[in-house]
């Protein structure tokens, strides 16, 4: 998939694009002779760079975009939040074209205006107009902005490739402590709870209604549960002069390990917590600690095992995924 832009001649009825020599070397090779599709950028690539992109020219239709879900516009305006995700003039300034072109004239210099509600990226034309009048395009596409960039940034700190899902928004939350900003709506949908209709303007309940209604609110904290690591200062095996080297298990951590997602893939399913061998540890066929674990898929477990130093050279070392991870468990109060 190539980005160009394209130039306009409404009078002439051409539409011509400047693609330079490499990439027209690599427009021959994709055409082969055949018609090409000409479609509009999509708004996950708004802030791409002209040249080759190697995406599906057609998004998948199955996996639904969160950018008109107008119930996350304040989650992603607040303060908490937007430190987390990090600069959003910054993201902005990567944008290579005036957001509010209409094919006809545009200065080939672009400025950032900032609205009430957010901020576009547009020629000095344009922006010269804007600040005159601001057109309801103009408002629309600042909240737009705020929008790509949120789920953007929740993208690339998940290490996905495609977009993010309301489970994963909820996931990416916890990770970060700001889950209590989500709005409820979003959450009763994470938790696939559905509202009981009123009955009549008396709102009478019958007794076998559940309990009225789940607080997803408060009950997605209460899902984060604590993992006990009891400290004694002074263990009786201190006191030996030979003591017998114990090994730590706690199958509460290995699941919460489990939940994490994987840390090569980023994928949450088929996840396994994987034991560090190497490194002094899983000597004469022993696990090590249960604490010195990480996730890992499945499949990537397989060639972690296939080959451990060459898994490390492409990866990184095993030591910093388990810093990582315990880190983590220690940042969300897993571990306490």
């Amino acid at each position: 998939m190539l980005i160009l832009k394209p130039f306009l001649q409404p009078d002439l009825g051409l539409m011509m694009f400047k693609p330079g020599k490499t990439l027209l070397t690599e427009l021959v090779k994709m055409s082969q002779g055949n018609r090409l599709v000409v479609m509009p950028l999509p708004e996950e690539l708004i802030n791409a760079p002209s040249g080759k992109v190697n995406c599906p020219v057609v998004p998948d239709s199955s996996c639904r975009s969160l950018v008109d879900d107008e119930r996350l516009l304040d989650f992603f305006l607040n303060d908490e939040v937007q430190k987390r995700l990090g600069s959003f003039s910054r993201w902005l300034d990567r944008v290579p074209h005036c957001q509010l072109s209409d094919g006809e004239y545009c200065d080939k210099n672009l400025t950032t205006l900032e609205y009430e509600v957010g901020a576009a990226r547009l020629c000095w034309h344009h922006d010269n107009e804007e600040r005159d009048y601001q057109v309801r395009k103009g408002v629309s596409i600042a909240k737009r902005n705020v929008m790509l960039w949120g789920l953007d940034g929740v993208k690339n700190q998940l290490r996905i490739d495609r977009p993010v899902s309301i489970p994963e928004l909820c996931w990416w939350s916890v990770v970060n402590s700001v889950s209590e900003h989500l709005p409820q709506a979003v959450l009763d949908e994470a938790f696939g709870v559905k509202h009981i209709e009123k009955a009549n303007t008396l709102n009478v309940r019958r007794e076998s209604d559940v309990r009225y209604s789940l607080d997803t609110a408060s009950v997605l904290p209460e899902r984060i549960k604590a993992i006990p690591l009891v400290i004694d200062d002074e263990p009786p095996a201190m006191f030996m002069a030979r003591p017998k080297e114990l090994t730590w298990h706690s199958e509460k951590y290995l699941k919460f390990v489990r939940s994490l997602p994987c840390v090569v893939t980023g994928k949450t399913d088929g996840v396994v917590a994987h034991h560090l061998i190497l490194h002094g540890e899983g000597k004469m066929g022993a696990k090590a600690h249960d604490l010195f674990t990480f996730p890992l898929t499945t499949d990537e477990h397989r060639k972690f095992h296939d080959d451990p130093a060459g898994w490390e050279r492409k990866n990184d070392s095993q030591l910093y995924y388990v810093k990582q991870t315990i880190k983590k468990a220690l940042d969300l109060g897993a571990i306490t």
